[in-house]
């Protein structure tokens, strides 16, 4: 079907004075209308006059219309800015040029709510005469007799109340936007701000929430039945009243055909297609659920709320092939280990060097409400076990008097503790056994208590809290003995983080999902910049090697964790891991120098899971996460920065910070210390 031609469009055309004439006659007779039809007329000009000029000194400018706010659909990408992941709005609409809307929807809008639109100064007087009777039949203001121009106005300016003020204040406002607007300005105006149902505002999202294609795509059929809702969109949303629905094209679709807009014929035919549509809704789009949805709360922090009304495009640094890799891996590994009582994990992928979020899986499966699976656990605080001994160290290393090669007792220990049983206080470790005398390069490998115990006793809790927190840590920790095995809380987020500190060679870089924001118009309003990210040296880079060659080394870490860890293809990456009381956390945390990961597995509720370390529960989604990632991709190495030296130091072959004087023995502490201490113990 061909539309017939339009009638002539009038780029711009200042109402005349015959129009003001006629509004200020319609002011006289409103006016004598709401004193009661039997007042006499006397005086009524004088009151006319004054009522207009009452109502128009209070009037919204009209000059405003087009930089008024209109709620528009925010929309989330993933990082080629090609899959769409989320939407969110106030209310669902797509802005559109007019030139963008299909003739024939604007000629059934036309049809079905002002055929004379292109004619009138601003109101319809044979249509405002018609509800004026009909109003006077009814003792009320029962009907509108509304134009397209008054709709718009009245939708942006007034309010919904019904009353012979409130359509005064309707016309006078019309005619003053006539004078400022073009016709087709006004036409677009109203096609993106009037409402469809189905949470559809404006004609672009009506036509994807009804029939999946835009508005310069719609044929008869769709148009008729879309400009017939305008009127009653619950009533005749064609979804829930298709019976009615259907009736009210057919009023349409009769004024086409009385104004020669539509032959007989082809009315016809569009009513026996509408009759036959079948609706399909587009399903709410939401990949990658945690991420999208820590994006929005983030942009609902960060961003002025009426710019985010206004609708944004946001590229995000999702690598979906990532997300989805990662998403499959949790679920395999959580359903192999089921019957060890385990229902949930999370994982974060980031780029250290730019703080971009490449995946976050939050948890075992988003829609799963027994396990509580809305729950982001990858923001979610938790005890981060073992893997909380890379802060200790790495404070260690930083006073310049320990190194790798230092020397430390691993033997038993009791330290007085008023909250144990027995008033005491005996750590273990994991393996239950002592080792003797061990570097320190063997004690983190290894993942050994007492040694870690005695570290954090030398070098400070206050000094190691704070280099978690200028690593990355944002939760509140205890100053308690036992921090070092993991006794305060940690988010998944924040550890992945703060490895990627030491990934980056001491350099801090925010974790970040925004690569580009940009609002409606295009206008970019945010760009990361990759090439010189916002960071902060927070650890000397000869301080974070010497933790990374401990972490990277899979000799030796054989004694407690064989081969579980190394990667595929002789890749080298550096890793640890936590497990905490009772098994209640699961956690592995490892980097190369471009990808950090951080894996978390245990159940929502917090209950034990059966005997699922560190290295067995998340080790081994953290492995084939990294393996699968990096297959295929150049081999990194951990290069050492100009102030490492590798040689002979402490009896020992190893990494130390050059022109320091390390001490080569850690002090051991005395049986029975007085020393605070909260029982969380911690396993590898």
């Amino acid at each position: 079907m061909k539309p017939r031609p339009l009638v002539h469009r009038r780029l711009h055309r200042a109402p005349s004075r015959r129009a003001h004439l006629m509004l200020l006659a319609m002011a006289l007779v409103l006016a004598v209308w709401a004193g009661g039809c039997g007042a006499a007329l006397a005086g009524g000009i004088g009151t006319a006059y004054a009522a207009y000029t009452t109502l128009t000194k209070d009037l919204p400018d009209p000059s405003r219309l087009t930089s008024l706010p209109m709620p528009q659909v925010t929309r989330l990408y993933d990082r080629t800015g090609t899959q769409l992941l989320y939407e969110f709005y106030d209310e669902r609409r797509i802005v559109i040029p007019l030139k963008d809307v299909a003739p024939v929807m604007i000629q059934a809008t036309l049809a079905a709510e002002d055929v004379n639109f292109y004619q009138h100064p601003g109101f319809d007087l044979r249509g405002l005469a018609r509800a004026a009777l009909t109003d006077l039949m009814h003792g009320a203001a029962v009907q509108g007799g509304s134009t397209i121009t008054q709709q718009l106005v009245k939708r942006l300016f007034l309010t919904s109340e019904r009353s012979f003020t409130r359509k005064l204040k309707e016309l006078i406002l019309a005619v003053q936007v006539e004078s400022l607007y073009s016709k087709d300005q006004i036409l677009e105006m109203y096609l993106n701000e009037v409402y469809y149902g189905n949470q559809a505002y404006g004609v672009e999202a009506a036509a994807q929430a009804y029939f999946g294609k835009h508005a310069s795509e719609l044929d008869l059929a769709q148009a008729s039945l879309l400009a017939g809702m305008v009127q009653a969109p619950s009533d005749y949303n064609p979804i829930d009243h298709p019976d009615a629905a259907l009736q009210r094209q057919a009023e349409v679709l009769e004024v086409m055909v009385r104004y020669g807009m539509v032959t007989p014929e082809e009315a016809e035919a569009a009513q026996t297609e509408a009759a036959g549509f079948t609706y399909h809704p587009p399903e709410t789009v939401l990949r990658a659920p945690h991420f999208s949805f820590y994006v929005k709360q983030l942009l609902q922090q960060q961003i002025n709320p009426q710019v985010l009304r206004d609708g944004l495009n946001v590229i995000t640094t999702l690598d979906l092939d990532l997300q989805e890799r990662a998403e499959a891996i949790v679920r395999r590994r959580v359903d192999e280990i089921r019957w060890q009582h385990v229902n949930n994990g999370a994982l974060v992928a980031l780029d250290p060097r730019t703080g971009e979020i490449l995946a976050m899986v939050g948890s075992y499966d988003y829609a799963n409400k027994a396990i509580d699976g809305q729950v982001n656990v990858a923001l979610a605080p938790r005890q981060p076990g073992s893997s909380f001994k890379a802060f200790t160290y790495t404070a260690a290393f930083a006073t310049g008097k320990y190194v790798p090669a230092t020397m430390v007792i691993d033997q038993p220990l009791i330290w007085q503790d008023i909250g144990s049983p027995d008033g005491y206080y005996r750590p273990v470790n994991y393996d239950g056994k002592w080792h003797g005398t061990l570097t320190l390069r063997q004690a983190l490998a290894n993942s050994l208590n007492i040694p870690a115990l005695l570290v954090q006793r030398t070098v400070g809790t206050k000094e190691i809290i704070n280099t978690a927190h200028a690593m990355g840590i944002t939760t509140d920790l205890p100053e308690v003995m036992s921090l070092t095995l993991g006794a305060g809380t940690v988010r998944l987020l924040d550890m992945a983080s703060a490895y990627g500190v030491l990934a980056n060679g001491g350099m801090r870089v925010p974790p970040t999902p925004f690569l580009q924001i940009t609002d409606r118009q295009g206008h970019e309003l945010y760009r990361l910049d990759t090439e010189h990210p916002q960071s902060q040296r927070v650890v000397a880079p000869e301080v974070a090697y010497l933790l990374t060659d401990v972490l990277s080394d899979n000799n030796a870490r054989r004694m407690e964790f064989g081969t579980v860890l190394d990667l595929a293809g002789g890749r080298i990456a550096a890793v640890k891991t936590g497990t905490t009381n009772d098994y209640r956390d699961s956690w592995t945390i490892g980097y190369t120098p471009s990808l950090v990961v951080g894996v978390w597995v245990g159940n929502t509720d917090n209950s034990p899971m059966l005997q699922v370390a560190g290295s067995l529960g998340a080790g081994y989604i953290w492995k084939d996460f990294m393996n699968g990632t990096l297959a295929g991709r150049p081999i990194e190495r951990f290069a050492p920065p100009p102030g490492v030296e590798r040689g002979r130091i402490c009896g020992q072959t190893d990494v130390f910070i050059k022109g320091t004087s390390p001490v080569c023995a850690l002090p051991a502490t005395p049986a029975n210390t007085n020393v605070r201490y909260v029982p969380t113990p911690s396993r590898r």
